[in-house]
């Protein structure tokens, strides 16, 4: 089994606008089945805001699939609306 996390941060002119979208429009599309949780990152070494969004996974194609289909979604919309404001970094995670 998987987890998949993507790692959101946003600098604070940009945070409200971008959580905004993040939260009613983007993980609302995610497939339930991943189990996806959006989270605050506390105390991050990042200024401005840093969230979490994970997912699970059973299979790793599955999720190779998964970023194919959604992760260019979140990538086109920060660096169309808060360019240089806005960046994510994903990871992978197997559990043990």
């Amino acid at each position: 089994m998987y987890l998949y996390n993507i790692s959101i941060i946003v600098e604070e002119s940009a945070h409200a606008d971008a959580i905004n979208w993040v939260t009613t429009t983007f993980v609302p599309t995610l497939p339930s089945q991943h189990q996806p949780q959006l989270l605050s990152l506390l105390d991050s070494p990042h200024e401005g805001h840093t969230y979490s969004l994970q997912l699970k996974f059973d299979e790793r194609a599955t999720l190779e699939d998964f970023k194919a289909e959604f992760l260019h979604q979140l990538q086109h919309y920060l660096a169309t609306n808060h360019a240089e404001r806005a960046f994510i970094f994903d990871s992978t995670m197997q559990y043990l």
